[in-house]
């Protein structure tokens, strides 16, 4: 069978290709007139798959052939001299028997790859793996004669050639399709140098792959090493898996510089490869996707942002600055600063807006939300509740400062929570101020400090009550002035006692039997013989003045009868302390 070329279009299961009747040794030879690097192959067989097989290559025309697989129902008597078993590496030459059941009857296939994903390649690109797969004419060797199994008959089926280069010539007897092998890329079928436009050929070590010029009307065509020519050979076109044609002349070095056929990557790239499975999701439309997006682009066209970046409203999508870095704050947004990439109102995003944590708010996600403080980028939350007594903070109690946390609280509340009143205030409630007075009495209680809770002053002996202004059953209590000492009973000097009697209507504004009436320049001298003990006592002095003007001078002496004691509690007194 040679070089017939059919696609079986549009019934690919009803129609297939089939050997004479009888005939137990079936050669399968295919010409391509070019070389292509052959990655894998699948048969598929209308009626029981060959009890023996094997699949051999050449790579210079046919001059000399090298098997590539030997498949066998029983591998020791087929091929007594070839090794059993699974291979090791790429270029071991083994016998393997899993193709070659009787079962199934229709639709059994044979698959062989050169380079099995079983074994581990380091660098699939050397020039020893890429001769491997360098082939002109493959061919098949059938053996139909099933000994002990009586199924002579004729051979049937499909034949399937996975290949870098998308247009092989088809057998007579096989059909065949040419597709590029998924998951793999596009690898040229000839290595070629036949560059168009500003492109040169590049080193041996670059991506073995060839480029049909966009945009040259008509292209260029520049050819390195001329002496390794074919008559003809054919680009690849990587949106999809058939080719557009190019022919020239062809040597071992791929063009550099040249965009690829059916790469559109927005000026973003000028390279891609052939994926099948996005040509299928695409609907058979394009299955270019390109390779090294630049300017932050990504995607299979490099029509995406990379991540912390977003498009650009403003700009076209082939603009080298259409992507622009995210203004997130990492600490307060989420994944670490990510915004959204595009303007999408489909589903609520807008290119560049941030994506704040619960508790973060803020174009940019900077700051707390009200009710909420310390960011952080450590709280997966961005931020901590503000712990407000709300009793005690103005407002609603909700709010708090942004950065330490601290309440605002009420005129007379304290605290960093606003829970606690200031000193001599009590009864933290809803009210405006937040807090009452103590009004502790000054005589009955120590001082005017007060329980919070209650309101409680701290009572001296004997007294009792909140405010410490009642006195313990059995007790009395004596006025401020207990100590009165009359000034008409005293000692005068230029001056006269004058009687009043009180009103009959209010009380009275004075006590004694009336006033002490003193002259300018006059002066009293009290005798004071009945104070208890040695403390602090205040003078006071109650007078009515009979001038509209008011005093312009009082001097008060105390004249004690001896020394005063250092063991007294007046010992620190000192003589300017007994004038004022």
């Amino acid at each position: 069978i040679e070089n017939v070329v059919t696609s079986f279009a549009p019934r690919p299961k009803k129609a297939w290709w089939q050997s004479e009747n009888g005939v137990e040794h079936v050669s399968i030879q295919l010409d391509l007139e070019a070389e292509f690097h052959f990655t894998h192959l699948i048969m598929t067989f209308k009626t029981f798959r060959p009890a023996a097989m094997l699949v051999e290559r050449s790579a210079d025309f046919g001059h000399t052939w090298k098997v590539y697989r030997y498949f066998a129902y029983d591998c020791a008597a087929a091929f007594p001299h070839v090794p059993h078993g699974p291979p090791r590496r790429i270029d071991d030459v083994v016998c393997e028997s899993r193709y070659s059941d009787i079962e199934p009857s229709t639709e059994g296939e044979v698959i062989y790859r050169v380079l099995d994903p079983a074994i581990p390649i380091r660098d699939p690109y050397s020039p020893a793996i890429q001769s491997d797969g360098l082939i002109t004419h493959p061919r098949l060797n059938l053996d139909w004669e099933q000994e002990g199994r009586n199924l002579q008959g004729r051979a049937a089926g499909k034949l399937q050639f996975w290949g870098g280069h998308p247009v092989l010539p088809r057998p007579s007897g096989f059909a065949h399709q040419a597709q590029p092998s998924p998951g793999n890329g596009l690898q040229c079928g000839v290595p070629a140098c036949l560059c168009c436009g500003n492109a040169e050929p590049c080193p041996r070590t670059a991506r073995l792959c060839t480029a049909t010029c966009v945009g040259a009307e008509p292209p260029q065509l520049h050819a390195a090493q001329p002496g390794h020519m074919q008559p003809r050979a054919c680009e690849p076109n990587h949106a999809q898996p058939w080719a557009s044609t190019v022919c020239g002349l062809w040597c071992h070095m791929p063009c550099c510089g040249a965009v690829p056929a059916g790469c559109d990557c927005n000026e973003h790239s000028r390279r891609c490869h052939f994926d099948m499975a996005v040509f299928l999701a695409t609907g058979n439309t394009s299955g270019a996707v390109c390779d090294g997006c630049q300017h932050n682009t990504m995607g299979r066209r490099c029509h995406l942002c990379k991540p912390f970046y977003y498009k650009d409203p403003t700009k076209d999508l082939r603009d080298p600055a259409v992507c622009r870095a995210c203004d997130c704050d990492p600490e307060g947004s989420l994944d670490g600063g990510l915004c959204d990439s595009a303007d999408d109102p489909a589903r609520g995003l807008i290119a560049g807006q941030c994506r704040c944590k619960e508790h973060v708010a803020g174009p940019r996600c900077d700051r707390c939300k009200p009710g909420f403080f310390g960011l952080s980028a450590d709280n997966p939350q961005g931020c901590r509740r503000c712990q407000c007594d709300p009793q005690g903070t103005v407002a609603d109690g909700s709010r708090c400062d942004p950065v330490s946390g601290e309440c605002f609280c009420k005129r007379l509340v304290t605290g960093r929570s606003c829970n606690q009143c200031l000193p001599e205030h009590w009864g933290l409630s809803h009210d405006l101020p937040g807090c009452r007075p103590c009004d502790c009495d000054v005589g009955g209680a120590r001082n005017n400090l007060c329980a919070m809770g209650t309101g409680q002053c701290q009572c001296r002996s004997h007294v009792i009550g909140r405010q410490c202004e009642q006195v313990e059953t059995g007790f009395y209590r004596i006025n401020l002035d207990h100590y009165t000492y009359e000034a008409e009973d005293a000692r005068l000097h230029q001056g006269s006692v004058v009687e009043r009697e009180p009103p009959p209507d209010r009380p009275a504004s004075w006590t004694g039997t009336g006033f002490a009436r003193m002259l300018e320049g006059g002066w009293l001298e009290f005798h004071v013989s009945d104070v208890p003990f040695s403390t602090e006592y205040d003078v006071v002095i109650r007078y009515e003045p009979q001038h509209p003007e008011a005093w312009q001078e009082v001097v008060l002496k105390v004249l004690r009868p001896s020394p005063v004691s250092a063991s007294s509690p007046c010992g620190n007194t000192i003589p300017a302390d007994d004038q004022l």
